[in-house]
């Protein structure tokens, strides 16, 4: 009721006064619920059966699996495969409930009736709108959270997750760069967390190049899960390997690994990361853990040509001598002549005496030939130097002792090199060098460090193309399936999926072909287009079917 003009008129007839039909509710419930019940059947059928299916599938890749560790899992596959399904569930139920009223004249009651046709497309509006919001809350936050978890789950069972990737042909990642296989795994009774791999061969991979390749007495695994992200430190003992660069080969007692996170250890992926981080990557890139061991590959080989600079200068200023040292010792090195290697990545000294202070003993060694070089480390704070000896003459508490190979090291990095490399920025490390060839190992690592660095943003801005792209198609195709499903009349389910499948293939194509092309350095415009160019072409036919073909 309304009161103007000190008459009262009913809201009704001021409606109709101003050219507005009133809203048919009663329609427009029946339209919800018919929709909603199309809706959660088809999901919960689909759900199931991509749920079921991706449970049964962990469960063999796990072995065997008791019952809670089964329930588990299905509580976490389901959800993750909800979050897929809604939108076909959206499009198929808007095809067939709107076909469904087609094929029994219900619009042209409608528009006998006076009704305006668009005012029935309410339900699809909400429905098309909830899909694409909840489409959008899974891809970006519930889908990466639950392969998170169900990555977690796995890797709970630290033995398994081992085995699993023993059994695989490229074996598994020990840290960057290396990769193991091994016959055997054992678990330590005293610790569940720790594994002992027996039978145990490597490959060192630098730039696809092998480097090195060994094998190993043992390899103990441990997990450390007293922080807040699990660790996985390594150890290998009885090291024995060939150095390809060097044709050498070496023995080695221990070498030991720094951490890597659990989730690096079993490969995290950027197409797992929620919206947050990935926004958070793409505006720090060096920190993701590909782009930060390039980067800090490129720095160790920067620190090293820097480190060797200075000691060939201390070596022409010093009297030919310079000085190395440790936490518990210091070397003081004489030789009449250093010359650089070829690459400039260490010094060869000949006629060489090395003094070593330790602890107040002293050992006094002299060599026909002394190589000076880096020894390997993940980053500069782990990478050092290395004297390799030949033919060496140790004079030690009164003693002569003859070898025919000693080293003396790992020396910590002089302070003013190792202070110089921290503080170059990734945008300055980045910047070529004239003076070097490409053939030149910084070149190489450099080289490599900008093609990751350059790969790891395009992979980033696809996949949050990607992800906007996915859930906008949503909304469009649901509003498209409601309309072709009265023009073709499809009130058959065949008739209903075919109208809602051959759209959304469309769409689904051009995303996953936009997003490889956005993912190359010379297509990633192009790409980027045709991701959302496929959306374009479906809102356009949103567009023309309800404003032309609809009026027909």
């Amino acid at each position: 009721m309304l009161r103007c003009g000190g008459a009262v008129v009913t809201n009704r007839p001021l409606l109709v006064r101003f050219g507005l039909k009133p809203i048919p509710w009663t329609l427009q419930r029946y339209i919800f619920r018919e929709m909603g019940k199309t809706f959660a059947l088809t999901a919960l059928a689909l759900t199931a059966i991509l749920g079921l299916g991706g449970g049964v599938f962990n469960m063999i890749q796990m072995g065997d699996v008791t019952a809670g560790q089964l329930v588990r899992l299905v509580g976490l596959v389901v959800p993750l495969s909800a979050s897929l399904t809604l939108p076909v569930a959206a499009l198929f139920s808007a095809a067939s409930t709107y076909g469904r009223l087609s094929a029994d004249n219900e619009f042209v009651a409608c528009r006998s009736s006076g009704i305006n046709m668009y005012v029935l497309f309410l339900p699809t509006l909400v429905l098309s709108l909830v899909s694409a919001t909840v489409t959008f809350a899974c891809i970006n936050f519930v889908i990466p959270g639950m392969v998170r978890g169900l990555s977690d789950f796995i890797a709970a069972d630290f033995p398994s997750l081992i085995r699993q990737r023993m059994s695989q042909p490229g074996g598994f990642r020990l840290d960057r760069g290396r990769r193991c296989y091994a016959d055997g795994a054992e678990v330590d009774p005293d610790n569940p967390d720790r594994v002992i791999l027996t039978g145990v061969a490597y490959i060192e991979v630098n730039e696809n190049d092998w480097v090195r390749f060994g094998t190993a007495g043992s390899v103990v695994l441990e997990v450390d899960r007293s922080g807040k992200t699990p660790m996985v430190g390594a150890s290998m003992f009885d090291v024995t390997y060939f150095d390809r660069d060097k044709g050498q080969f070496a023995d080695i007692g221990r070498q030991r690994f720094p951490p890597n996170e659990l989730g690096d250890f079993n490969q995290l992926k950027l197409k797992f990361l929620k919206l947050g981080d990935l926004f958070f990557y793409r505006s720090h890139i060096d920190e993701w853990f590909e782009v930060r061991e390039a980067m800090d590959s490129l720095r160790v080989q920067v620190g090293a040509r820097r480190v060797f600079d200075q000691l060939a200068d201390e070596w022409l200023t010093g009297g030919h001598r310079f000085v190395l040292s440790d936490d518990v010792r210091t070397s003081e090195v004489s030789a009449s002549s250093a010359v650089r290697f070829g690459d400039g990545s260490g010094l060869q000294l000949t006629d060489v005496t090395i003094e070593e202070h330790q602890r107040g003993r002293v050992r006094l060694c002299r060599a026909g030939r002394a190589d000076v070089e880096i020894a390997r480390g993940d980053t500069v704070n782990e990478t050092g130097v290395r004297i390799d000896a030949y033919d060496v003459r140790i004079e030690s508490d009164g003693q002569l002792i003859e070898r025919p190979k000693e080293t003396f090291g790992p020396y910590h990095l002089p302070a003013a090199a190792l202070a110089a490399v921290r503080s170059m920025s990734s945008d300055v490390l980045l910047e070529p060098d004239s003076t070097l060839s490409d053939g030149n190992p910084i070149e190489r690592k450099r080289s490599a460090a900008a093609r990751v660095r350059g790969q790891t943003s395009r992979r980033i801005d696809s996949i949050l193309s990607e992800r906007f792209a996915f859930s906008v198609s949503v909304f469009v195709l649901v509003i498209l399936g409601a309309v072709l499903g009265i023009v073709f009349r499809g009130n058959h389910a065949i008739v209903s999926f075919g109208i809602s499948f051959v759209p959304a293939l469309f769409v689904l194509v051009t995303i996953v072909t936009g997003k490889q092309m956005a993912q190359n350095e010379g297509t990633q415009i192009i790409g980027l287009l045709t991701m959302w160019a496929g959306i374009a072409f479906v809102a356009a036919l949103d567009s023309w079917t309800l404003t032309r073909v609809l009026r027909r």
